[in-house]
């Protein structure tokens, strides 16, 4: 008796099996029985951070009862952008070891694309989709196989919840073929480009089937909507959607959105921007297909599909919500509209009000992220970027216009994440991320609000003293997933951020854990360099409050906040301290294949790791401190370079980078760099959207601690005149990432 209560206790939780929550794609848990409205807020807080090695795009997810090593624990799942999946204990918030943890492959550099908008790295972008009761976890990767001349290719893996090995005769490389004269065609085909294409949307797993989704980076090059169907018994390919064969674009991307699934099981996906004419391209639509063979059986597009491209205003930004219980969904477009659909009747090209769509403006620009609660009277929550979160009802299957309730954040945010928690139709939350995007890194604030009245905030991570419950940088549309009594939250500062009642928690943690030790310019992980700036990622590795570097008489200090780290035993200087971060920079003295990093915290070792050494790991520093995008240089006449503030080919620019090595004579660590500088003892060569640059000088940064570098070069007088220019450093043999740009007039 006593071994089948404790069976159905656990198996009563919920389970989190993909993005959004459920099939349906609502973005609400409405089986949390523990957290609710009246429950002691001045007792909520941050329990803990599950360090990770890369950027969280995914949302966590929760499966009760998985048995590893003979015991059964409830177990959170975390993808990140580094191409790994870690499996947590759920009920330790404060031990941030993982219970195991695997890599899939090197990531895509973001550089590798050309573009900025997701950075440093590409792996996993959509969140992947678990199979509770075959203990699989479905996940694709995005992977740059060794190799000078590889390419970035896509892989459908099969985990084991047990202990991530592959299961199912995976992994298998993404491919598929359809006929069409479209962009990128070849003799009447269109293959599948995987440069061409980034895998955003959350995975599905209904039917028996995976359904995998497409998009494009930065609407660039012969790309397509593609929407693929494997069997999730033996991962093989079963079936394909091109939503512009015979054109181009038309993106599934969705903010990350999964496609959703009705009673029947058919499949509901929204395209972005791309050709349009009704008979096999679709772009601007909202399309409702076959869960067997993923055939279209109808589909909505609004008759002014054709200004929505031309204004970037693409119907796919939100994907699509089927409300439970009905024939209806919803979705939403960067032009602000809100439409609700009759799926048995979508009405084909029409205005955006008929007798099969109503279509709402409810935003001056921009849906990115909705969520609902499916009641009698279902409430829908959307986001205006910088602005507010307002709440509108669906009353006898129409949008009520009115708004029924907003809140807005004390700092302008965009691109947020949500989610909603309930017991049923009772003890509603609302749960959003903000992020303040004044600041490096967006910092990231987590708020839980009255759904019923948005205006009214229960409580909000920037409360408490000392920034005890400091979320980290905001992920873009990343879902919180709320479980038993606990918010997971995703970040991108290397981390899952761990909410709950604080009596919940241990005293201490047990330990401390480094999740990753990345470049300090272009934050990718990598071999490091003497003298190299760098970040270490991690939980329980320093103070609770954020500690700024300090002057030790003319050097800078290796104790910050009762923190040190040591390579190699050689005390580091350090830039920053905090319980999730340290900014540091690597003694000059580090040889040798590879160093130690060990964490010390109030005089004990808190954390270790091994990482490789490399006598140069150049890296330039970007302007917003992101690892790319427009890169911290001055003109010739010293103002900052923007798209607005081109050099002029002819003139000089001044960059900043980290990763030189070793200098003549020998730098010393933490010192501010003065006259006579020293010199690099490696060369130095800089190029400018692939054309050679004249070095004017390259080395130590006057006035700068000694491991940030200087680089004067000369606009070559043939480059590309763009506002985005790569810039690629060569010291020695080793190359800077080429996510890094310079605008040229």
């Amino acid at each position: 008796m006593l071994a089948l209560s404790v069976t159905a206790s656990v198996f009563a939780q919920v389970s989190v099996l993909n993005v959004n929550y459920d099939k349906e794609q609502t973005g609400a848990n409405l089986q949390e029985t523990i957290l609710r409205p009246t429950q002691n807020w001045t007792n909520f807080g941050k329990l803990g951070t599950y360090a990770v090695d890369g950027q969280v795009y995914t949302q966590p997810l929760y499966v009760p009862g998985v048995t590893i090593n003979g015991h059964a624990y409830n177990v959170v799942y975390v993808a990140t952008m580094h191409n790994s999946i870690f499996a947590f204990d759920a009920d330790a918030p404060q031990i941030a070891t993982p219970l195991w943890q695997v890599n899939l492959g090197p990531p895509v550099p973001s550089g590798e694309y050309n573009f900025t908008d997701v950075l440093p790295e590409i792996g996993i972008l959509g969140t992947p989709t678990i199979d509770a009761t075959k203990q699989v976890l479905y996940v694709v990767s995005n992977t740059l196989p060794p190799g000078e001349s590889s390419v970035p290719i896509f892989q459908l893996h099969a985990l084991s919840l047990v202990d991530g090995h592959e299961l199912s005769g995976g992994p298998v490389q993404i491919a598929a073929t359809v006929s069409g004269n479209g962009a990128g065609s070849n003799a009447g085909s269109i293959a599948f480009d995987a440069t061409q294409h980034l895998q955003r949307p959350g995975l599905m797993l209904a039917n028996g089937t995976l359904y995998i989704g497409f998009g494009s980076h930065a609407d660039s090059g012969n790309y397509h909507g593609w929407l693929m169907a494997y069997d999730a018994a033996t991962l093989q390919f079963k079936a394909v959607f091109n939503s512009s064969p015979n054109g181009r674009q038309s993106a599934i991307w969705q903010s990350g959105r999964a496609p959703a699934i009705d009673s029947t099981g058919d499949v509901y996906a929204v395209s972005g921007n791309g050709d349009f004419d009704g008979q096999v391209n679709f772009g601007e639509s909202v399309l409702h297909l076959s869960g067997t063979d993923l055939l279209l059986k109808d589909w909505y597009a609004p008759q002014e599909w054709s200004d929505l491209n031309t204004q970037d205003e693409d119907m796919g930004s939100t994907g699509a919500i089927v409300i439970p219980n009905t024939k209806l969904l919803l979705s939403g477009s960067k032009e602000g509209m809100l439409y609700l659909v009759q799926t048995e009747s979508m009405g084909h090209l029409g205005p955006d009000n008929t007798s099969t769509v109503q279509g709402v403006q409810v935003n001056g620009w921009g849906m990115f992220n909705m969520v609902l609660w499916p009641q009698e009277t279902p409430v829908l929550y959307e986001f205006e970027p910088f602005l507010n979160l307002k709440a509108f009802q669906i009353v006898k299957g129409q949008i009520n216009s009115t708004i029924l309730s907003q809140y807005t954040p004390t700092i302008s945010s965009a691109y947020v994440g949500m989610a909603l928690s309930a017991n049923g139709n009772q003890n509603g939350i609302f749960w959003l991320t903000t992020g303040d995007y004044t600041r490096d890194g967006v910092p990231g604030t987590l708020h839980a609000l009255d759904p019923t009245n948005l205006s009214r905030e229960f409580w909000n991570s920037g409360l408490a003293a000392n920034g005890r419950d400091t979320l980290g940088g905001l992920a873009k549309f990343a879902t919180p997933t709320i479980a038993n009594g606990r918010v997971y939250v995703p970040t991108f500062s290397n981390s899952v951020a761990i909410y709950g009642a604080l009596s919940t928690a241990a005293t201490a943690p047990s330990s401390g854990t480094i999740g990753a030790v990345v470049n300090g310019a272009s934050f990718l992980a990598g071999p490091v360099s003497p003298g190299e700036l760098v970040t270490i990622f991690g939980a329980n590795i320093g103070p609770d409050v954020d500690s700024g570097a300090e002057l030790d008489g003319e050097r800078l200090s290796d104790s910050v906040g009762n923190t040190s780290v040591m390579f190699d035993g050689v005390a580091a200087p350090l830039l920053f301290t905090s319980s999730t971060q340290i900014n540091a920079v690597v003694p000059f003295g580090v040889a040798g294949a590879t160093t130690q990093v060990q964490v010390m915290y109030q005089g004990n070792a808190v954390a270790s790791t091994t990482v490789p050494v490399q006598p140069a790991s150049p890296a330039l520093f970007a302007l917003d401190g992101s690892g790319g995008g427009q890169g911290a240089v001055l003109n010739q006449d010293y103002s900052v370079n923007s798209n607005t503030n081109p050099a002029a080919r002819g003139s000089f620019i001044i960059l900043y980078a980290t990763g030189g090595g070793t200098t003549t004579p020998a730098s010393q660590d933490g010192a501010l760099t003065n006259s006579p500088l020293p010199s690099l003892n490696l060369p130095v060569l800089v190029t400018i959207e692939g054309v050679p640059a004249q070095v004017l000088y390259a080395g130590p940064a006057p006035g700068q601690v000694a491991g940030v570098l200087q680089i004067n070069v000369v606009v070559p007088e043939t480059t590309w005149v763009a506002p985005f220019d790569q810039v690629v450093v060569t010291i020695g043999t080793y190359v800077s990432p080429s996510a890094v740009t310079v605008a040229v007039k």
